[in-house]
């Protein structure tokens, strides 16, 4: 290993079982070229990091892996880790700033694909669309036609967040003429929420009143298990639950059982307290709800957009620079992180070793 590179670790799950890269563009182009960079993949994939895949890199470019403290243990070089999304409920921020190890976000790249997403569940519930596939594969044609969907057009659609993905969402939804649009969200702005048209109310409200409830809001301490049995009894009866966002968000045994007390319509979820699902989960065996493998936004254009961002990321890194979208901010201040970004900046930025 070349101490006098920069070098950029990208996580395994970038390959496939045979090393080979499975999304076709994820911004590599940005960094060809560049003098003394150096970028490969790990070359095991691990749920969870280990010191000795870490040790000797500049910047950590990741998608699925846990960052934990023990993952950092006697890691000293590491300056940056870039996330492939928006959360980062998987990476220990506390134990990164300690160690002077920015992380920062792809909220660029994800925002289009998983607000198309919310859209397509929603239709898709909304016209019973999986439940008429299997009815008509089986060669159940007449039955198929036996029940009625509904539209999105004079309904009340709420959001739980009130963010990036949630307004450009919202931007989507409206040629479809939804009556009203409702969110929860206590750090949203009065005037960002009159600008897009919505109506900031409780939680309560929003539950009482919805016909569809998007999930929309991170994973936190204040929104682990935030819809639950209470809530759920708040709902219509024909209400469908939409979650991009996070599954310990709900109470995924709650919500089995407001699905199979039909207390709500259906449910379309692309995210779940574990991940993977189980086959045996009652969900599975429900024809009211569709399922996702925490993928369902995943496009090409969504890891060529995140790419990009994590690259230009690593490339100020590379610079001696800070780079966009960084969650804990602190660690800007942490001596580590700067006695890393002069050095860089002394070695690359200025032509220096």
């Amino acid at each position: 290993m070349n101490p006098g590179e920069f070098r950029i670790a990208y996580s395994a799950d970038f390959c496939d079982d045979q090393r080979r890269p499975v999304f076709p563009d994820i911004g590599l182009s940005l960094l060809d070229g560049v003098p003394r960079l150096a970028h490969e993949f790990l070359q095991e994939y691990r749920p969870e990091y280990s010191p000795d895949q870490l040790a000797g890199y500049d910047v950590l470019v990741s998608l699925k892996p846990k960052i934990t403290a023990l993952s950092l243990q006697g890691i000293s070089r590491l300056c940056a880790i870039g996330r492939c999304g928006v959360g980062y409920d998987n990476v220990d921020l506390d134990a990164c700033t300690e160690h002077g190890i920015a992380v920062f976000i792809t909220p660029g790249g994800v925002v289009r694909p998983v607000a198309e997403s919310i859209i397509l569940l929603l239709l898709a519930s909304s016209h019973n669309l999986l439940w008429k596939d299997r009815l008509v594969r089986q060669g159940r044609w007449a039955e198929s036609t036996h029940r009625l969907g509904r539209e999105p057009r004079q309904r009340v659609v709420g959001t739980v967040g009130l963010g990036n993905i949630a307004s450009e969402a919202i931007r989507l939804l409206r040629p479809f003429d939804v009556s009203r649009f409702l969110a929860f969200d206590p750090y949203a702005s009065s005037a960002k929420a009159s600008q897009l048209g919505v109506e900031l109310v409780t939680l309560d409200e929003l539950l009482r009143a919805s016909d569809y409830v998007l999930i929309n809001c991170p994973l936190s301490p204040e929104t682990r298990g935030l819809i639950g049995k209470p809530q759920f009894a708040l709902m219509k009866p024909d209400a469908v639950l939409i979650n991009t966002a996070r599954g310990p968000i709900v109470d995924e045994a709650a919500l089995i059982e407001a699905l199979q007390n039909a207390k709500i319509g259906g449910a379309a979820l692309d995210v779940f307290e574990r991940e993977p699902l189980s086959p045996d989960s009652p969900l599975a065996a429900m024809e009211n709800v569709i399922l996702s493998s925490h993928s369902i936004a995943w496009t090409e254009e969504l890891f060529r957009d995140m790419g990009r961002i994590d690259s230009r990321g690593a490339l100020a890194i590379y610079r001696g620079e800070v780079p966009e979208h960084v969650v804990n901010p602190q660690v800007l201040s942490h001596p580590d992180f700067l006695h890393k970004l002069e050095r860089y900046k002394a070695a690359f930025a200025e032509g220096g070793l």
